[in-house]
C-alpha cells in the first residue's frame, strides 16, 4: 500500500493511502489523519461524507432561503440552474404572492409546480430546459401571465387552459407536440408563437383569428400543407422550413405585411424550390401568376358549362317543337272515321262514303 507523506518543517502529515486522499476530498469515506511525529503525535477522526453532505445541504437550504427572501422583496424569483426536482419547501416561510417574474429554467422538474400556478400577479414564467411532461390545469389561475417559455421539455400535449391566458409570447420549441389546441385561435393578444422542432402534422382551425400575431415559427415539424386561413394573419416573420410542404396556397401572395419567409428544406413543387431561394418577391410573383391561371381555368370551365347548357336548352326546345309537330301530324292522320278497323266516330263531323264512292256527311 502506497503511503503519501507531506513534509512541512519538522511536522509530517500522513494519510493511509493515496486513494483515500481522493476519497476524503470527495467525501465518500471516513479517514484518519495523524498530525506531528513520535510519541506526541495526536490523532483526529472525521465522519467524512455524512458531515460534508450535511454541511452542503445546510448551505443549499440557506442559499434557497436567501433567494426566496429576495423574491419576497423584489418580486423576482430566481431559481435557475439549481438542479431542483421539486419546488423548495422553504417557500412556505415567505410571502411570494407579489412575484412578477419566475425563472425555474435549467432544473429537473418533471411537471410544472402547482406552487407557481397560484401566483396571480405573475407576468413572466421561464421553465425551459427541464423535463416537464405535464402542465396542471391550475395554470389557468395565472391571469396576468403574458410570457411563457416552455422550450426544451418533454411535452406531448399542451393543455387548452393555456389558450385562455393573456399571453403575448408563447415558446414551445423542442418538445414532443403532435398538434396544438383547437382553442389556440382565442389567443387574441398573442404576438409571437414558436413551436419549432416538434412533431406537428397540422394546424388547428381558426388560426386566422390571431389578429395580433406577428411572428410564427413552425420550423422542423411534419406539416404537409398550410391552411388558407393562415394567410389572413398580419405576419412579419413566418418560418415553415424543414417540413413536408409541396404546395403553397396562392392566397399567401396577399400577405403584404410579410417581410421574412423561410421555406427551405421542403419538397416544394408550386412554387418550385429553385425559385423560392431567390426571395419573397419571386415567390409572390409566381403565386400571382398561379392565381391568375386558376381564375382563368375556372372562368373557362364556367363558360364551357354555360355554352353546354345553352346547347342542351336549344336542343330540348327543338325537340319539343318536333315532338309537337309529330303529335299534330298524328292527330291529323288519325282524325275522322277509320274504315280499316270499323272503329267508332272521332270528331264532330265524321265523313262517310256511300255505295257509289261519293262522300257524304251525317
Amino acid at each position: 500500500m502506497a503511503v503519501a507523506c507531506l513534509k512541512t518543517g519538522s511536522n509530517q502529515f500522513y494519510s493511509s493511502s493515496s486513494s483515500n486522499a481522493g476519497s476524503i476530498l470527495s467525501g465518500t469515506s471516513s479517514s484518519s489523519v495523524t498530525i506531528g511525529g513520535g510519541s506526541g503525535a495526536s490523532s483526529m477522526n472525521s465522519t467524512g461524507g455524512g458531515a460534508i453532505g450535511g454541511h452542503l445541504q445546510s448551505q443549499l437550504t440557506r442559499s434557497l432561503e436567501r433567494i426566496l427572501e429576495d423574491a419576497n422583496l423584489s418580486g423576482e424569483l430566481k431559481l435557475s440552474g439549481r438542479k431542483l426536482k421539486d419546488f423548495p419547501k422553504a417557500a412556505g416561510k415567505f410571502n411570494l404572492s407579489d412575484t412578477v417574474i419566475a425563472d425555474l429554467s435549467r432544473n429537473r422538474f418533471c411537471e410544472l409546480p402547482e406552487d407557481i400556478t397560484s401566483l396571480a400577479f405573475l407576468e413572466r414564467l421561464l421553465v425551459f430546459h427541464n423535463t416537464i411532461r405535464s402542465i396542471p390545469d391550475t395554470i389557468r389561475g395565472l391571469h396576468s401571465l403574458t410570457y411563457l417559455d416552455l422550450r426544451n421539455n418533454q411535452l406531448a400535449v399542451l393543455p387548452r387552459e393555456i389558450c385562455f391566458l393573456p399571453l403575448q409570447v408563447l415558446l414551445l420549441s423542442n418538445n414532443r407536440l403532435v398538434t396544438l389546441p383547437d382553442e389556440l385561435g382565442r389567443m387574441e393578444e398573442l404576438t409571437e408563437l414558436d413551436a419549432a422542432c416538434n412533431q406537428i402534422t397540422h394546424l388547428p382551425p381558426r388560426m386566422g383569428d390571431l389578429r395580433n400575431l406577428r411572428s410564427l415559427t413552425l420550423r422542423n415539424n411534419q406539416l404537409v400543407y398550410l391552411p388558407r386561413d393562415l394567410t389572413c394573419l398580419q405576419l412579419v416573420f413566418l418560418d415553415v422550413s424543414s417540413n413536408r410542404i409541396a404546395t403553397l396556397p396562392v392566397e399567401l401572395r396577399l400577405m403584404s405585411s410579410l417581410v421574412d419567409l423561410e421555406l427551405g428544406n421542403n419538397p416544394l413543387t408550386s412554387p418550385p424550390a429553385s425559385l423560392c431561394v431567390r426571395g419573397l418577391v419571386h415567390v409572390f410573383k409566381y403565386l400571382e401568376t398561379a392565381a391568375a391561371r386558376e381564375e382563368k381555368s375556372k372562368t373557362g370551365l364556367d363558360g364551357h358549362a354555360t355554352l353546354r347548357r345553352s346547347a342542351l336548352s336549344s336542343k330540348n326546345s327543338s325537340g319539343s317543337l318536333l315532338d309537337g309537330t309529330s303529335r299534330n301530324r298524328r292527330a291529323h292522320v288519325d282524325s275522322g272515321y277509320s274504315t280499316s278497323d270499323g272503329g267508332g266516330f272521332e270528331g264532330s263531323r265524321p265523313e262517310l262514303l256511300d255505295s257509289n264512292g261519293r262522300e257524304g256527311t251525317l
